[in-house]
């Protein structure tokens, strides 16, 4: 049963990041991408940890599975080699991009508390009320750098050859 999960969760991941890649190449509001790399990080993150043996019930209840699906994949001796380097080389590539994947994760409105989210409009301290398409989110100007820029790739690289490492 969690392989059929796992299997749809990566079906839906995969969809969710060609949505973000078109939303990003026609200069739609930035929410809406932010919103479908969210989205596709956490069915990823479930995907990648039912393979790798969590309980069903724990991983479909929860949206923190992209930081903890970054700590899997760094030990993961395929995805190594895809990247040509050695054990030290990737923990230190994913420890350099789980700030921005802890980003990511928390765009979720149920993780973003009463701040920014991709998603809904919220209320700031002194009394606004936000919706996403009018927020400037900071981390897009992290997703230009290059830990930015590697944490796409690795996310990309992991969908095409998602069976070959999980």
């Amino acid at each position: 049963m969690w392989e059929m999960w796992a299997n749809a969760y990566l079906e839906q991941a995969r969809s969710d990041w060609d949505t973000c890649e078109v939303v990003s190449k026609n200069e739609c509001g930035v929410c809406h991408q932010l919103h479908y790399l969210q989205m596709a990080a956490e069915k990823l993150g479930k995907a990648v940890l039912l393979r790798s043996g969590n309980p069903l019930d724990s991983v479909k209840k929860t949206h923190k599975t992209f930081v903890r699906f970054l700590k899997v994949a760094s030990k993961n001796p395929s995805l190594r080699q895809t990247l040509g380097c050695n054990a030290h080389q990737l923990q230190a590539y994913v420890k350099g991009i789980e700030p921005i994947a802890d980003q990511i994760e928390r765009l979720a409105p149920a993780l973003s508390g009463e701040g920014p989210n991709a998603e809904y409009p919220w209320e700031t301290p002194r009394k606004e009320v936000i919706a996403p398409v009018s927020h400037t989110f900071s981390m897009m100007g992290d997703l230009r750098r290059p830990q930015g820029r590697k944490l796409l790739k690795l996310v990309s690289i992991i969908l095409d050859g998602f069976d070959r490492f999980f």
